[in-house]
């Protein structure tokens, strides 16, 4: 440790290092910029006792801003804050009257906060005197992780970049030194990264929001004093924060055009330009939204917040049943509390000191420390809550939660208590279903181009290319255009055959992934692909063998007791082979041997190819499958089907692989169209295929995608969740290695979407069709619809089955 404190000795800037403050609003530093740990440590927040004293009197009321500037002392009024946010008007009435006048009974905190002086005791802070062990073990980290020569070590040698560790994730729990706060901010959350390689400059972002006359432009007007009202630097026109904030909100419109303006940003952006420069702010605040944050969190419909209000729902059934069931009781809508939290990241009620700590681990980790944090919160007061009977009460508790936090390692470590084993994986699956469910019920509400927004995985930055050609004129723009366009193409080609191997390896480690997962479950069968040419000229006839030996089965949905010795009783979840459907009351079946009838009613019908029926394909049954295939299985093929396709053109026509595929399946079947279209509604009609009639794997497709349009589109579906229940019809018919066959035949249609060097146009969709063989192996039966129906099965009451039973009225609607 002495030798890492040995290192650590002051340093003079270099001219155009990093350091704190920006080319925006630079404020005054007498010619010093703080760049070594040391330095930081004695002069980049000055602090002391509860007055105020300038650098030197002067005989002016005013101060001049390049000559004399009053700084605030340590521990006092706005000593937490970056210089170029110290107000100087009330520090220089505020020291006027120190010396004139009687003491004003307020004051403000060192954050800048209005507050009342009560007793006129000075109001002195603990967050400044910082822990010097914690310093020490922060500079010993950074020494031995981030320096590798026998140097000083300062921020501009330091990664753009911290890798996630376990040790850095306890020195986050402990928290940050306040002064290190701002550059380790920019490292955690990649803000700094995003800076230094983005296309644009902040700089160049606000020449082009100076005149903006966008709606969005009027609305940030109005909420710029109503953002943070009680904060000195932001409660009047002249406050120093007024000016940054503007420029900020309008960058951030500009720069995502599809999001825009949203009120919940202008608290996290008020927030940071408190302890960051403006740049610093701007930037990191466009990681929250970019990176940090699901991409339609800040949407117009917000969409991405209240979908994350339904899985902390879910979080709370699993985690804290007892609360889950006082807030059922009582009919307590936890999204009408909750909301705002998420959208501002409780930056707008908690108090600012433990908003920090709380800060230091949300913008290492992203969203899932917000659903901690709560489910910490809640846990804190889960017995509190309970008290409580009046549901006003429970309601008043809640809200209030967030600013009565006061022990903030207390929260910490009930937070990873409760929720330590949440995993992204996790958040992202649920996530992943209440969004598309919720796209599904907003329905009229949303436009085709509201539907292509929230289907991004990603926000998308304006079109910086697009933006300098119109403002550098028309023919430099097309020459620019054209050589960029060289430029990628080049890079494209470069790099196609590693993207090639990564998205194989990613979607074969998710294959295998499935198939562990019925080993687990006891499941014998083979998972090494089979790449030889015999393997494709079987693939045809093994699929036509199953297709004419399946069995119909069915799954039972309650227990039936058999009185009778005609009549077949099981226990729930049990797979019963159909015998006979004549009539459409009572069936016929085998389980275990035993033959006899049972009611239709009882039962749900699978339809499974393979004569092995396993649980562990079963989302009914086992809801594991559901993420490992409606999320990384089915997102590793998405990837596949969207590497190379093409760009949409000037007339708007989208680009998605579900396009493609409707039309490539079309295509398939107008070679023979009378004789398909006849068979499809002869098996409609007549259940042909549930007869031993066997559809081609073609047929199987083309009826596959008009079921999903069918379904889907009812409840505007996105054409990601099409995809995925494509994907989900394909493993049940276990044809999904014969459909990308077919898909991949149609070269005119491949041609059309694809471009030359894409994966579906290269040989190596042959590797593909080897890997997804393996599934083939095993039995499926996904519900098509699990994205796009809510439960709506009703459990049979006892009392009601027995009467059914006793006096064999099956055909009742139950």
């Amino acid at each position: 440790m002495e030798f890492a404190k040995s290192l650590l000795h002051p340093l003079l800037p270099s001219k155009g290092s990093h350091g704190y403050a920006s080319s925006v609003d630079r404020p005054a530093t007498n010619g010093f910029i703080p760049e070594s740990f040391a330095d930081l440590q004695d002069t980049s927040f000055p602090l002391g006792n509860s007055s105020l004293i300038p650098r030197r009197k002067s005989n002016q009321l005013k101060p001049k801003p390049d000559d004399e500037r009053y700084e605030p002392t340590p521990g006092g009024p706005f000593s937490a804050l970056i210089p170029s946010m110290w107000p100087q008007q009330i520090l220089m009435k505020t020291s006027l009257t120190e010396d004139n006048y009687a003491q004003p009974d307020f004051s403000y905190d060192e954050f800048g906060f209005f507050v009342e002086n009560k007793g006129f005791e000075p109001i002195t802070s603990s967050l400044i005197n910082e822990s010097s062990s914690l310093k020490l073990k922060w500079q010993a980290y950074l020494e031995f992780t981030q320096n590798g020569q026998f140097e000083a070590l300062t921020w501009d040698k330091v990664d753009t970049v911290f890798a996630p560790t376990d040790k850095l994730q306890s020195l986050l729990k402990q928290g940050i030194p306040h002064s290190y706060r701002p550059q380790i901010w920019m490292r955690i959350s990649g803000a700094l990264r995003k800076k230094m390689s983005n296309d644009i400059s902040y700089q160049e972002i606000t020449r082009a929001t100076s005149d903006s006359t966008a709606l969005s432009s009027k609305q940030i007007e109005k909420d710029l004093l109503r953002t943070m009202p009680t904060n000195a630097c932001f409660n009047s026109v002249y406050s120093p924060g007024i000016t940054k904030l503007r420029r900020i909100l309008k960058g951030i419109a500009w720069l995502y055009p599809d999001i825009g303006y949203c009120q919940g940003t202008g608290m996290v952006a008020a927030s940071l330009l408190l302890f960051l420069e403006e740049e610093d702010a701007f930037w990191l605040l466009a990681t929250v939204m970019e990176d940090l944050m699901p991409s339609s969190y800040y949407s117009s419909t917000l969409i991405g917040v209240q979908a994350d209000q339904r899985v902390l729902r879910k979080l709370i059934t699993e985690k804290l049943p007892e609360l889950d069931v006082a807030l059922k009781n009582n009919d307590i809508e936890l999204s009408l509390i909750c909301l705002h939290w998420f959208l501002t990241a409780f930056a707008s009620v908690v108090q600012t000191r433990v908003l920090l700590r709380l800060w230091d681990l949300y913008l290492c980790e992203g969203s899932i420390a917000l659903f901690r944090f709560t489910l910490g919160m809640l846990y804190l007061r889960q017995k509190d809550l309970l008290t409580l009977e009046n549901s006003a009460e429970i309601f008043n508790m809640l809200s209030d939660i967030p600013l009565d936090v006061d022990d903030i390692e207390k929260l910490i470590d009930a937070s990873y208590k409760i929720a330590g084993d949440l995993s992204v994986e996790y958040i992202e699956n649920s996530r992943r279903k209440f969004m598309d469910s919720l796209v599904a019920e907003l329905g009229s509400l949303l436009t085709n181009e509201d539907g292509d927004k929230l289907s991004k995985s990603q926000m998308r930055q304006r079109n910086i290319d697009e933006y300098r050609r119109r403002r550098n004129g028309f023919w430099n723009g097309i020459m620019s255009s054209c050589h960029i366009r060289k430029k990628q193409s080049a890079h494209w080609a470069k790099t196609k055959n590693v993207r090639q191997t990564e998205l194989v390896a990613n979607l074969r480690e998710c294959i295998m992934q499935v198939a562990r997962h019925f080993q687990a479950a006891k499941s014998k069968k083979a998972l090494i692909p089979d790449y030889s040419v015999e393997g494709h000229r079987r693939d045809y006839e093994q699929f036509a063998t199953v297709s004419r030996n399946r069995l119909r089965r069915a799954r039972a949905l309650l227990d039936f007791d058999g009185h009778d010795d005609n009549e077949l009783g099981f226990r729930k979840n049990d797979i019963v082979t159909i015998i006979s459907q004549t009539d459409d009351h009572c069936w016929i079946g085998e389980l275990n041997g035993y033959r006899g009838w049972f009611p239709a009613k009882f039962v749900e019908l699978l339809d499974e190819r393979s004569k092995e029926y396993n649980t562990a394909g079963d989302d009914r049954v086992t809801e594991v499958i559901i993420p490992l295939v409606r999320g990384r299985l089915c997102d590793a093929l998405l990837a596949v089907f969207e590497h190379g396709i093409s760009k949409p053109s000037v007339l708007g026509v989208k680009c998605h692989p579900w396009v493609f595929i409707e039309e490539a399946s079309g295509k398939e079947v107008e070679k023979d169209y009378h004789s398909v279209f006849s068979r499809l509604v002869l098996c409609k009609t007549f259940k042909l295929d549930e007869d031993g009639r066997v559809l081609t794997p073609e047929e199987i497709l083309y009826r596959a995608v008009h079921s999903v349009n069918h379904t889907h589109d009812q409840m505007r579906a996105s054409m990601d969740m099409k995809f995925r229940s494509l994907i989900c019809i394909g493993l049940n018919e276990q044809v999904l290695h014969l459909w990308l066959e077919i898909l991949c035949s149609r070269q005119e249609v491949i041609a059309k979407w694809y471009e030359a060097s894409s994966f579906l146009r290269s040989p190596g969709w042959i590797q593909i069709k080897c890997e997804l063989r393996v599934l083939s192996n095993f039995a499926f039966n996904l519900s098509a619809d699990y994205e796009v129906t809510k439960e709506t099965n009703i459990p049979v009451k006892t009392n009601l089955c027995d009467m059914l039973i006793k006096h064999h009225l099956f055909s009742w609607d139950l």
